[in-house]
């Protein structure tokens, strides 16, 4: 098993996080779980973190999935893995995260 935190940011942070932790239910096993959405406001943003703990990398697929639908409208994710590895997702970043999120390889990357 694994596990990881999922931060979103943007204009609709605590909308969007409740999009994606329904998307990430859907996509974990029955022996995983995700986190209730947690609000975190600043002066300068709102960021809305979620909570993982998985045993694939389908979870890697349903973010970037779900952040490329919505990167235009200014959504941003942020994946955070116990490690200290911290991945910004971007154009071309889905292969980094599903092997930095494969529960097996859960090390320094």
């Amino acid at each position: 098993m694994g596990n990881a935190t999922v931060e979103v940011s943007g204009a609709q942070a605590a909308s969007w996080a409740a999009e994606l932790r329904a998307a990430l239910v859907g996509a974990v096993g029955p022996a995983d779980s995700v986190s209730p959405v947690q609000v975190q406001r600043s002066a300068e943003m709102v960021i809305a973190v979620i909570g993982l703990v998985f045993s694939g990398v389908e979870v890697a697929k349903t973010i970037t999935e779900w952040w490329s639908a919505r990167r235009r409208d200014g959504a941003g994710v942020t994946v955070l893995l116990p490690d200290g590895t911290r991945i910004e997702l971007a154009e071309g970043s889905q292969a980094r995260l599903e092997i930095a999120m494969r529960p097996d390889d859960i090390g320094p990357h």
